[in-house]
C-alpha cells in the first residue's frame, strides 16, 4: 500500500484512534492560527509520526520499504533511498558509507559545500582538481577524463572520486568515460546530480549518472521536478560494491528520528507522477517549450549550447553584463533570475515551467536595445589554496576574527570557514587552506565578505 492510501485508509477506518504520540497537533486537532492559515488543514492531516501500522524510515519494513522499492526499480538501481533533508544528506551519508579517517578522496573542486560537511565527519583527506573552465561564460564546465586519469596514477590509494553532473549551470562531463577509469583503478565514483532530477524521464540525450557507471548519485526532487523543499532521492548503482546496510546506517547518523510524512508523501508522488505517462509527456513538453524559446530570441542575445541541460537556460546579452540585465530584468519587468555574473544569467526551468513564463521571459530579453559596449569580464582568477589542515582537524582548531577594517590582514592566514557564494554554494576556501590576496579581495568586493575567521598559528 501507498503512503497516500495509507493515509487515507487511517482517516476512513480508524478516524476513532485516539492518540498520545507525536506531533503534538494531533493530525490538526488543534492548530496554529497562522499555521492553518498558511499550511491548511490538510498538511496536519497527513503529518504523521511513527504510529502502529504506519512504517520507520530508519529501518523500514512496511510501506516506507515498499515504496523505496518501487522507486529503485523506477530508476532501475540496486536500491534508491527517501531523502528529507534534501541530496545534501544524501552526499554525507555516501561519504561515511565509503570512506575512513585517512583516506584519500579525489574530489573536483565546484563540489557542492555538503561535501566539506562529509569531510569533517569521515575525517577523509581531501585531494582537490580543477574541472575545466569557460573564460566565455565564467562557469567551471566538464570534467576531463584525462586529467581525472593522471591524478589517480600520481596519488596511490585513492578511495573515492566525488564530482557534480549536471553541474548548477548544467553542464554534463562523460560519466561512462570517467566510471571506466575509476573501475579500473578500483574507486568508487559518487555523482551529485541534485539538479538532473529530471533525466530518467522524457527526451534528455544523457542517461542518468548511476546507468552511466557511477556507483552512487542523489538527485534533488525539489529542484526541477516539481516536489517542495528538500525531497530528494539517493540511488544505489546495481553492480556497485557498495555496503546497502552502511548507507542505511550512515544516513540514520545524519538523518533526523522523525522524518516528515508530508515530505515523503510527496516524493511518492512526484516519483509517481514523472514515471507515468502524463509526467513523460509534462517533462516533454518542457524540453520543446524551452527549445522553442530559445529560438525565438534576438541575435543580439547568446545561450549556452555545450554539452549540457537542456532546462538550465545560460544567457547573456551582447554590451551588457550579466548582473547589470539582471538589475533591469528585476526592476522593470519583475523577472528574478537564479545567479548572475559579469559573463551571464542563469535562469532555472522546471515541472511548473508554464509556457507564459518563458514568454514573459523571452519578451523581456528581446526588449533590450542593441547595446555596443564591450563588457569587461570581472573573471576570479581562482588557484586552489594551500592546504595546511584537514577539514576535519581544522573543524576542531581554535578560531580568531579579522574585523572588516583589517581585512588585509587575513592574507596567508589560514581559514577557519567555508567561504563560498550563494548560490550555488561551491567554496572558494575552505577550513584549513591559506587565504590568498585574491580569495581575500574577492571576497571583501564581490561576495561582501568583509570579516574573517582564522586559525592563529
Amino acid at each position: 500500500m501507498s503512503i497516500i492510501n495509507k493515509i487515507k485508509d487511517y482517516h476512513i477506518n480508524h478516524k476513532d484512534k485516539i492518540l498520545f504520540t507525536t506531533p503534538s497537533h494531533s493530525l490538526g486537532e488543534f492548530l496554529i492560527p497562522q499555521l492553518k492559515e498558511m499550511l491548511g488543514e490538510k498538511y496536519f492531516k497527513c503529518d504523521f509520526s511513527e504510529i502502529e501500522g504506519f512504517d520507520n524510515l530508519r529501518a523500514p519494513t512496511g510501506i516506507l520499504k515498499e515504496l523505496q522499492n518501487n522507486i529503485s526499480n523506477i530508476y532501475k538501481t540496486k536500491q534508491s533511498f527517501i531523502l528529507t533533508n534534501g541530496s545534501s544528506s544524501g552526499i554525507v551519508a555516501l561519504m561515511l558509507s565509503v570512506l575512513r579517517p585517512g583516506d584519500k578522496v579525489l574530489i573536483a573542486r565546484n563540489s557542492h559545500v555538503s561535501v566539506y560537511n562529509g569531510l569533517v565527519l569521515s575525517g577523509a583527506v581531501p585531494i582537490w582538481f580543477m574541472p575545466e573552465y569557460d573564460k566565455k561564460w565564467s562557469i567551471f564546465s566538464s570534467i576531463n577524463p584525462k586529467n581525472v586519469e593522471e591524478i589517480i596514477k600520481s596519488e596511490r590509494s585513492i578511495k573515492a572520486l566525488i564530482m557534480t553532473s549536471p553541474t548548477y549551470e548544467g553542464v554534463f562531463s562523460d560519466i561512462k568515460a570517467i566510471s571506466d577509469i575509476c573501475q579500473k583503478h578500483n574507486i568508487v565514483l559518487i555523482v551529485d546530480e541534485a539538479h538532473g532530477a529530471l533525466l530518467n524521464f522524457g527526451g534528455f540525450q544523457t542517461k542518468p549518472a548511476v546507468l552511466s557507471g557511477a556507483d552512487a548519485s542523489v538527485q534533488s526532487l525539489h529542484k526541477t521536478a516539481g516536489a517542495p523543499n528538500p525531497c530528494a532521492l539517493l540511488h544505489i548503482a546495481k553492480d556497485t560494491k557498495i555496503d546497502i546496510s552502511k548507507v542505511q546506517e550512515s544516513l540514520n547518523i545524519i538523518s533526523t528520528t522523525s522524518p516528515s510524512y508530508p515530505l515523503m508523501l510527496a516524493v511518492e508522488a512526484t516519483v509517481k507522477f514523472l514515471a507515468s505517462s502524463a509526467g513523460a509527456k509534462k517533462v516533454q513538453e518542457l524540453l520543446e517549450a524551452v527549445k522553442r524559446f530559445k529560438e525565438t530570441l534576438n541575435p543580439n542575445i547568446s545561450v549556452y549550447t555545450g554539452y549540457n541541460d537542456p532546462t538550465k537556460l545560460l544567457i547573456k546579452i551582447k554590451g551588457y553584463s550579466g548582473i547589470e540585465a539582471c538589475e533591469i530584468l528585476n526592476n522593470k519587468y519583475l523577472i528574478e533570475e537564479e545567479f548572475s555574473n559579469s559573463s551571464a544569467m542563469l535562469f532555472l526551468t522546471g515541472i511548473g515551467t508554464e509556457n507564459s513564463k518563458l514568454d514573459t521571459l523571452k519578451n523581456a530579453l528581446n526588449s533590450f536595445k542593441t547595446n555596443n559596449i564591450k563588457i569587461k569580464i570581472n573573471d576570479f582568477k581562482y588557484k586552489l589554496p594551500k592546504q595546511m589542515y584537514t577539514p576535519r582537524e581544522a573543524y576542531f582548531k581554535n578560531s580568531s576574527e579579522i574585523e572588516s577594517e583589517k581585512s588585509d590582514s587575513a592574507v596567508s592566514q589560514i581559514s577557519a570557514e567555508v567561504i563560498s557564494a550563494y548560490p550555488p554554494g561551491i567554496p572558494i576556501v575552505l577550513p584549513g587552506e591559506v587565504l590568498t590576496k585574491d580569495i581575500v579581495e574577492y571576497s571583501s568586493n564581490t561576495l561582501n565578505h568583509n570579516s574573517f575567521k582564522i586559525i592563529p598559528e
